[in-house]
């Protein structure tokens, strides 16, 4: 075991002729290998060669060079197990001593104490007690050894071999249980520095030396030394103490120091479980230590070692805890994330489940990619780190998404008192799932499985409430660049969340519902576009053409509903006729009227007359036709108007719309002035529709037909109606006004007779109509020789002017003084037929009394027709006053005789009787002359002719010249 190969004995100078004093023949040299030299001829030789030399020094030297060939002889045997046989002079000593059997290391030894003995101060007596000792301890001769040593280390203190001189003393106290001598013999190896062989063996075993004393905390600082010096490390900064692989050093060592280290670590480890009672975690035995002595870079080792020691030991908290120690004092530690799986993997074998994803959710927060280390780590320390973060965060993720769903079964279940918070607590677990989902991608891009996280990620989100993550999710899934096999579920996905949005409303949300829906139609488009195979994507194209229709953006939602008429499949009868009914809308609605007329009636035409929406969609028809009549009335087009209208009359007759497009049409066809045709569209409208709002003015539109269309007898019978209707209103007032004056016109003299009469007795005003009505009354009842009935009626033409003129609210005119004057003359001439009636008979004075009286009577009655100023009338009056007096001055002159009288009686009676008439007959002449006279001033009408008439009478020699015409040549020669 003395490993140390033996210094080399320095030659001494001898004073006699020296080798190189000699002469020696040169030889030739052959180039040929010197053959190794056999140890025991060699040693045979030395000791032939003993006798032979004289010089003691000489002598001296080969018995020394004799002892080392025997003890190198002995070494050998003894690990071959070989005899030796000893020299001859070695042997014969032997047999002189003892007559035991010989050991393998006698010879050497019995050389070495001769040598000791014959010079006993002999400076290389270092040397022979040095192999004298190793010669007794390999033959197990260990308290020889022991004397050996100590006599080495008495006479020579300062030695070369000190280290394993005192590492050799070391053993032998340690194996005789002399631990404190042990301790101190290893601890002077351990001063003899690093260098020695023996420095880390001795640091072990003075490790073993303070454990076997009781010195723990001694024993763990020698077994650092023993850790420092074969595990070293020329780094001084901690930082970078973190990333010396010190496991992969022991792993070099050789098979005896790393057994040497392992076994080292194994003691440590018991050494540091033994001072946890001082502690408050099962770690901290191993911080305090490194606190002390300085941190190791092969500290984790040992954490691991002692953890593993309380796993083997059933103790799987306190070797969690240790495990979990070490991360926490050096989190930066390149097997800090190692050390921490452990602590996982301890709680797993342990069966701690409520400890597992606690630790496994420290892991990932602190040596994901999003926790403090990750950034700081090179690529090589992510590797390592990657395959437990894949795993923990898949398994974190489906931890708390299987939760979310077993609290959301829960409330469904009715298994939970207080909803809200159950699903609160539901949401928070999905959120939760959500974050390791999302950390998971983020950390493993390139993952194979990527697609089945990204999926479950909208999911968590979609569960939680977050729509607009799970959309966001869907989408990059469904439409990235990756072709993913639940594509299409997660774009299917993504549409149910933008429903949710609009069901739930987008609280805090950057969007309005609007936008939200603007997405989703988008998402819809892509989902139909992306996924045409899709057994889903005819449904969702269905929804997203209502929901276009709904927005009102019809041109969009026609696309798509004739998008969904040319799908390849076969799509339901009712989804068919859906499709065209927005189509047939959206037209109607862009005001594409002539095309949505087309597309109702191709719906009409495929649908039940069972079907609820037949009645609807005729009226669409209707308006749609309609809708085309109103843009031909706008464009001025009123007879495409007018078909238009009637169009939907022929097509659709039983429709509400039908109404107001015949009542339509016969207002344009009125504006056309297409009488007849509008007459029988109001007729007829009156006829079906006689409690309809728009049938009270039918009959206003149908008197303006009849009168443009001269059908005056139905013009008036809708007048008359109209008064009967509302006689105390101004217009039905003037519709009685005008019916009778159409009767009048037709000649229907009855229902004129009672149309005016119901006028002139109920409308005394206005005047000017309430006087045409009754001159109207006056001429009939003139035609039917009604006298009495007529001055009835010209007396109230009198009385209205007179109460005109005498009522300032009354408007008088020319009319009403004309008509007045008209009637009065009337009246005066029935005065007139009186006193012309009146015969002058005898007694003469009484029948002349009543011929004056009538004769004032008719001055009056015509002085009055004067009154009114009316020269139609002017010319009557003075031609009726002229022709009193005339008549007055003939009836003088032929009035009755008395019948007593002579002849010269008579005659003179007669004289008398000519001068009482010639004044009347004077007056008379004035008053025709005055009448003549307006011819001059430009009146030459009847009554002036019948006055020049008259004055041919009165006096023939002036007015009944006969006129001499002469006629005159215009040539001039």
């Amino acid at each position: 075991m003395f490993e140390q190969p033996a210094p080399e004995i320095k030659p001494k100078k001898i004073p006699s002729q020296t080798l190189g004093e000699q002469y020696f023949k040169p030889q030739s040299l052959d180039n040929q290998l010197l053959k190794k030299p056999d140890l025991q001829q060699l040693r045979d030789e030395y000791a032939a060669l003993l006798p032979l030399v004289k010089e003691p020094e000489i002598k001296q030297i080969v018995r020394y060079r004799l002892a080392d060939l025997s003890g190198v002889l002995a070494e050998q045997a003894q690990e071959s197990g070989q005899v030796i046989v000893p020299s001859q002079q070695t042997q014969a000593s032997t047999e002189q001593k003892s007559k035991a059997p010989a050991k393998v290391f006698d010879s050497a030894i019995q050389q070495y104490q001769a040598l000791l003995a014959e010079h006993p101060t002999h400076d290389d007596n270092m040397q022979v007690l040095y192999q004298l000792a190793k010669a007794y301890e390999q033959q197990g001769e260990i308290e020889q050894s022991y004397s050996s040593l100590q006599q080495l280390l008495k006479a020579f203190p300062q030695n070369p071999y000190l280290a394993e001189v005192y590492f050799r003393l070391g053993e032998i106290e340690y194996n005789r249980g002399q631990f404190a001598a042990a301790i101190k013999a290893y601890q002077q190896v351990i001063v003899q520095g690093a260098q020695s062989a023996y420095y880390s063996t001795s640091a072990y075993m003075l490790g073993w030396s303070y454990f076997k004393n009781n010195q723990n905390s001694a024993a763990l600082g020698a077994f650092t030394l023993l850790l420092d010096d074969r595990l070293p490390s020329d780094i001084i900064a901690r930082p970078m103490l973190a990333q010396v692989d010190s496991q992969a050093q022991i792993d070099a060592l050789g098979l005896g120091q790393k057994r040497l280290v392992n076994d080292t670590l194994r003691i440590m480890s018991l050494l540091f479980s033994y001072q946890q009672s001082q502690f408050e975690s099962p770690a901290d035995s191993i911080e305090t230590h490194f606190a002390q002595v300085g941190s190791r870079h092969y500290e984790y080792v040992l954490y691991d070692q002692l953890a593993q020691l309380y796993l083997n030991q059933g103790r799987f908290k306190d070797s969690a805890k240790v495990y979990q120690g070490f991360s926490l004092v050096n989190p930066q530690h390149f097997q800090a994330p190692i050390l921490a799986v452990k602590e996982i993997d301890v709680y797993i074998l342990g069966k701690f489940p409520s400890e597992v994803l606690p630790a496994k959710q420290r892991f990932v927060e602190r040596y994901g990619m999003s926790g403090e280390y990750w950034p700081q780590w090179g690529v090589l320390q992510q590797e390592l780190v990657a395959p437990f973060l894949n795993q923990y965060l898949l398994e974190l993720a489906h931890y708390e998404h299987s939760r979310g769903q077993l609290l959301d079964k829960q409330v469904v279940d009715k298994q939970v008192v207080d909803k809200q918070i159950e699903n609160k607590q539901a949401a928070q677990a999905y959120l939760a799932a959500a974050l390791w989902y999302q950390e998971f991608i983020e950390t493993f891009p390139f993952d194979p499985q990527q697609a089945e996280v990204r999926f479950s990620l909208g999911e968590a989100y979609a569960s939680a409430g977050h729509k607009a993550q799970a959309i966001e999710v869907f989408e990059a899934y469904a439409y990235g660049n990756e072709a993913y096999a639940k594509a299409a579920e997660a774009a299917y996905a993504a549409i149910l969340a933008y429903r949710q949005i609009q069901l739930q409303g987008g609280a805090n949300s950057p969007f309005s519902q609007e936008q939200w829906l603007d997405l989703q139609l988008i998402s819809q488009d892509n989902f139909v576009t992306t996924f045409a195979t899709d057994d889903r994507a005819k449904d969702v194209l269905y929804i997203s053409m209502q929901q276009l229709f709904e927005l009102q953006r019809y041109p969009l939602a026609i696309e798509q509903a004739q998008r969904l008429l040319n799908w390849p499949l076969t799509i339901p009868l009712n989804e068919q006729n859906a499709a065209k009914l927005v189509i047939a809308h959206s037209q109607f609605a862009i005001e594409d009227y002539a095309a949505a007329e087309r597309s109702y009636q191709d719906l009409l035409v495929n649908l039940a007359l069972d079907d609820p929406r037949l009645s609807d969609l005729q009226e669409r028809l209707a308006a749609s036709i309609y809708k085309q009549a109103e843009l031909h009335v706008a464009q001025n087009y009123l007879p495409l108007a007018v078909s238009d209208f009637l169009r939907v009359l022929a097509k659709t007759p039983d429709t509400s719309i039908r109404i107001k497009a015949q009542y339509d049409a016969a207002t344009y066809l009125l504006e056309m002035q297409e009488w007849q045709q509008a007459i029988d569209l109001l007729e007829d409208f009156r006829q079906r529709f006689k409690q309809h709002v728009l049938s009270a003015d039918i009959g206003d539109k149908l008197i303006v037909a009849y009168q443009q269309n001269e059908s005056w007898q139905q013009a008036a019978s809708e007048l008359t109606a109209l008064w009967q209707k509302n006689p105390d209103s101004e217009e039905g007032r003037q519709a009685l006004y005008v019916a009778a004056q159409y009767y009048y016109k037709v000649g229907n003299s009855q229902q004129a007779l009672s149309s005016y009469r119901d006028y002139a007795h109920r409308y005394p005003l206005p005047l000017a109509e309430a006087n045409e009505a009754r001159f109207i009354l006056s001429e009939i009842y003139l035609k039917a020789q009604d006298d009495e009935k007529r001055r009835f009626w010209l007396n109230k033409l009198i009385e209205g002017d007179k109460q005109a003129l005498q009522d300032i609210t009354i408007e008088r005119s020319e009319r009403s003084r004309y008509l007045a004057a008209m009637s009065s003359l009337v009246f005066a001439q029935d005065r007139l037929v009186g006193f012309k009636n009146i015969q002058l008979s005898l007694p003469l004075k009484t029948s002349l009394a009543r011929k004056k009286q009538a004769l004032e009577q008719s001055l009056a009655a015509f002085n009055q027709v004067l009154d009114y100023k009316v020269e139609e009338f002017n010319t009557a009056a003075n031609f009726y006053l002229g022709d009193i007096y005339h008549q007055l001055a003939k009836d003088l002159m032929a009035s009755s005789k008395p019948k007593d009288l002579n002849a010269l009686e008579l005659e003179q009676y007669e004289l008398l009787l000519e001068e009482q008439a010639f004044p009347f007959e004077e007056q008379a002449i004035t008053l025709h002359e005055t009448n003549a006279k307006r011819a001059w001033q430009g009146t030459y009408d009847k009554w002036v002719q019948e006055s020049f008439n008259a004055l041919k009478t009165l006096m023939p020699a002036r007015y009944l010249k006969v006129e001499l015409s002469v006629e005159a040549a215009n040539d001039i020669y």
